[in-house]
């Protein structure tokens, strides 16, 4: 099979395609290849044969990068498009073919009628939000559970608590003073939201993928480790667990498990798992803030975001991301299932990206967080780390030469 991988970016509201082909043959300078851009296709032709003619620029309907037949061709490929658009034939451009890599753009055709200059757009398009896959809290009220550490089940509460309330925290970009509709004797709207929110002995407060407790409810043994420690950690492992602000503790869900009913879990889970804890609340916190900051703005601003890590009382990595594309619709190839020569397409959509990692406060740091455009907030170790990898892995979607821009690397969410 010639195509190995195949990762289109489908803008129906641009009428562009980028292409992005990745295949099994090392190209040549003057390689041997016709690239045929039919309404319906893709097609690949090569000609693996020494007799090579030197490439041609073009930008017809035909890429022709040789002279052969496609009679001729030693490899055909067909790749059907037309269950997801329509391509205007002669709209090829920004041609690029690199060691096994082929890239290029397409303009594209409504299927919901119309042509390129004018086009019927119904009343759902216009209203699309983001689609934030649903989180599912794994605690009531009435339950009596115990809480543990992840990595080594080291019990770190005080033995068995049963919560008064369980609540969801707003977001952590909101006015704090604007929540309340009197003072509840802070003052007049100059308290910090860690005051305001201060939980009581047996309130569980929560939002995103983290939940604020009164370290009361934790054991001696490992309050008493974390007494002069910003960094909450597990006093068996060492392992990282959350942050610590006088009399309260943040924790990650994805560092901690509840054991309910000699049943451990997580506080926290995901309807739609890529079987990472981790990368599953990365994706979900990255998601929701978008949503939260774009509510009603989903076509006129883009969302950026500073996650912060702090790794102790003075050391703190940033990973700055700004939301490109929110409902992205990307094509890719159907592993093991080709038709003889043709590659099956799947749709799905995508959050794209760009971020870059910053391993201390910088100029560009500080212009961010002081942004009041830019919302953001504090994640895990566990959670910068395996995002991270998420992001790397992600971005191999695209070949090398595509994934860098002014300093950010381009990713997406999701597999």
């Amino acid at each position: 099979m010639l195509v190995k991988n195949i990762f289109m970016e489908l803008r129906s509201r641009l009428r562009s395609c980028n292409v992005y082909i990745t295949t099994n043959v090392d190209f040549k300078k003057e390689c041997n290849l016709k690239i045929s851009i039919q309404s319906d296709c893709i097609v690949l032709n090569y000609y693996d044969n020494e007799d090579t003619l030197k490439r041609r620029d073009s930008l017809s309907s035909i890429e022709s990068l040789s002279d052969y037949s496609e009679e001729e061709s030693d490899i055909t490929c067909m790749i059907p498009i037309q269950d997801f658009c329509f391509i205007i034939p002669n709209s090829m451009s920004c041609l690029k073919i690199e060691k096994n890599t082929i890239s290029f753009r397409v303009l594209t055709e409504p299927k919901n009628g119309g042509n390129f200059y004018a086009e019927y757009i119904s009343v759902e398009t216009e209203n699309k939000e983001i689609k934030v896959e649903k989180m599912n809290v794994n605690l009531k009220t009435e339950s009596d559970v115990k809480f543990l550490c992840a990595n080594c089940s080291n019990i770190i509460s005080d033995n068995f608590v049963k919560f008064d309330r369980i609540l969801e925290l707003p977001s952590t970009n909101l006015d704090m003073s604007e929540w309340f509709c009197h003072g509840h004797g802070h003052g007049h709207g100059h308290t910090s939201q860690k005051d305001v929110l201060k939980p009581k002995k047996l309130d569980f407060l929560h939002r995103l993928t983290f939940f604020v407790v009164n370290n009361n409810i934790l054991s001696e043994k490992v309050n008493k480790f974390n007494s002069k420690r910003t960094v909450y950690h597990c006093n068996r492992c060492l392992a990282w667990l959350g942050l610590k602000n006088k009399d309260t503790v943040k924790l990650y869900n994805a560092d901690i498990k509840i054991l309910d009913n000699n049943i451990e879990k997580h506080v926290f889970s995901h309807n739609n798992s890529i079987d990472d804890v981790s990368a599953d609340d990365f994706i979900y916190t990255i998601e929701s803030m978008t949503r939260e900051f774009n509510l009603g703005l989903q076509y006129t601003m883009m969302c950026k975001i500073v996650l912060e890590c702090t790794m102790s009382a003075t050391k703190k990595q940033y990973l700055l991301i700004w939301v490109m594309d929110r409902e992205l619709q990307v094509l890719r190839n159907i592993e093991n299932k080709n038709e003889n020569d043709k590659v099956m397409l799947q749709s799905s959509f995508l959050t794209k990206i760009l971020y870059k990692i910053e391993s201390e406060m910088n100029d560009e740091v500080e212009t961010w967080l002081s942004d009041p455009t830019v919302v953001s907030t504090d994640i895990s170790k566990s959670m910068f780390c395996k995002g991270i990898d998420h992001l790397e892995h992600m971005s191999l979607k695209i070949p090398e030469c595509f994934r860098y821009t002014n300093g950010y690397c381009i990713s997406y969410l999701k597999a």
